[in-house]
């Protein structure tokens, strides 16, 4: 991957409407997680799905290896980038095994089933999520979460050099954050780029990233993880209901 980046971007749903998003600009660097805080209705979505070409925007552009994002088809934007959204809608009849096989699609040909190189790939992802006593169940008997982790799976399993998650551990217990959060920070030591909305700022501090604040679709401020998810920085967005407690591992910022 050459570059992935937003070039003063800006977004309305509504023509003449209030800009959602507002001149952004963001790289999105290689090896690198890029995590967007900010509140309810900051746009942190909204971006999420501008930069996964699911949206449009009004101004701007969104550069893929130096051509705009919808330059490229759904299945050759598939081969670059994986999503994932706060919740799925979709696949409750499908058994896990085969929700997680169309993570493979972009590489298969038309109706081409999975062959047993590929069964393996899904089985081994599937127990470094701790999912794999799933892969025989429907997705609409797993809950909420259990659904959430599967997700993700899929999109690793689609091995891109770009993933998107919105919200990604929204619906998951401390247990499986950890899960995830561990592998998105093995993916990206790996070499790629995620790319994560979260409403917990301690997320950016533990993944160690490039943090993004966001503010009325406004970036408020971009730097490490450190610099940004800091007391003085946060009450800009969050007002003066911040303190500090101590954690093993990083200093843990929470809402009081």
């Amino acid at each position: 991957m050459k570059t992935f980046k937003c070039e003063n971007l800006s977004f309305n749903y509504i023509n003449g409407g209030r800009d959602v998003i507002n001149n952004m600009s963001i790289d999105f660097e290689k090896n690198q997680i890029h995590v967007l805080i900010g509140l309810n209705g900051s746009g942190k979505t909204t971006l999420i799905k501008l930069l996964a070409g699911l949206y449009k925007s009004r101004e701007g552009f969104i550069i893929l290896d130096n051509r705009d994002i919808h330059e490229y088809s759904f299945l050759e934007r598939s081969k670059y980038i994986s999503y994932v959204a706060q919740g799925i809608d979709i696949g409750e009849d499908y058994l896990v095994e085969e929700y997680l096989s169309f993570g493979l699609m972009n590489t298969l040909k038309f109706y081409q089933a999975p062959d047993e190189e590929n069964l393996q790939k899904i089985h081994e992802a599937a127990v470094k999520f701790k999912i794999d006593h799933f892969l025989d169940k429907k997705m609409n008997q797993l809950s909420g979460g259990e659904r959430q982790i599967v997700s993700i799976c899929r999109a690793y399993i689609q091995d891109t050099n770009i993933m998107i998650l919105d919200e990604p551990t929204s619906a998951l217990d401390i247990k499986n954050q950890g899960i995830v959060l561990k592998i998105l920070k093995e993916v990206a030591e790996s070499g790629k780029t995620i790319i994560l909305s979260t409403h917990n700022p301690n997320h950016a501090l533990y993944l160690k990233g490039k943090a993004i604040l966001i503010d009325n679709g406004n970036i408020i401020k971009i730097g490490s993880a450190q610099e940004v998810v800091n007391k003085e920085v946060l009450k800009i967005v969050y007002g003066n209901n911040i303190e500090y407690s101590k954690n093993l591992e990083y200093k843990e910022v929470s809402l009081v």
